[in-house]
């Protein structure tokens, strides 16, 4: 691990969360199917780390009740939102880590970042090497800007100008998806949060 990578890891670390490192998604996955109990209810944000990891479709298998609005009916999503919000357990990512292991999120609704500031005592995050930056939180949502939203926009089907260009409009963007910003300095009193930090490349 090179020393960006370290002194992100051991800046996590003195902000509370506790650091898991792997090296793939499996192996992401298999330590959420071992600490997350079968009949436990799990709430998951729109995070394309997570998916990639496979690990919704075990759950369920298992036996837990897994909240996720991929391929819901558009009529559910808010309830499925609320569910999450009350869930036992909540799987996110970020969409950045800056080097002294702050974790950055961007969201245009806000049930992710809503229910990681006021949500599960229980959160887990699932984040790539590659999401590190090399400097601080400006950093990071520059990052974000040019990194995560266009493809996010893209997948979803926004016409915005980051999706058609790659360049952010800013203001000017009225179907922006950046509404929200957190800033996750510390982990917050009476929660428990754990990284799970994957050497391969996942999500955007």
């Amino acid at each position: 691990m090179d020393a960006l990578l370290e002194q992100a890891v051991q800046g996590m670390k003195k902000n509370g969360f506790e650091v898991i490192e792997v090296r793939t998604a499996a192996e992401a996955r298999d330590y959420l199917l071992a600490h997350i109990d079968a009949g436990q209810s799990v709430g998951v944000g729109g995070s394309v780390s997570v998916r990639d990891t496979g690990v919704l479709d075990a759950l369920a298998e298992k036996g837990c009740k897994v909240y996720t609005s991929w391929g819901a009916k558009p009529e559910d999503v808010p309830m499925i939102r609320e569910s999450s919000r009350r869930a036992d357990v909540y799987l996110s990512s970020a969409n950045a880590v800056t080097r002294t292991g702050k974790l950055v999120l961007v969201d245009g609704i806000g049930n992710r970042v809503g229910a990681i500031c006021d949500g599960p005592e229980e959160v887990y995050f699932v984040i790539s090497h590659s999401k590190v930056v090399d400097g601080g939180i400006n950093t990071a949502v520059a990052r974000i800007k040019k990194t995560a939203c266009p493809q996010n926009t893209r997948r979803l089907g926004i016409d915005t100008p980051c999706a058609r260009t790659g360049n952010c409009g800013g203001d000017k963007c009225e179907n922006s998806i950046c509404r929200l910003t957190l800033v996750v300095d510390r982990v917050p009193r009476n929660r428990h949060m754990t990284v799970i930090f994957v050497e391969e490349a996942l999500g955007y």
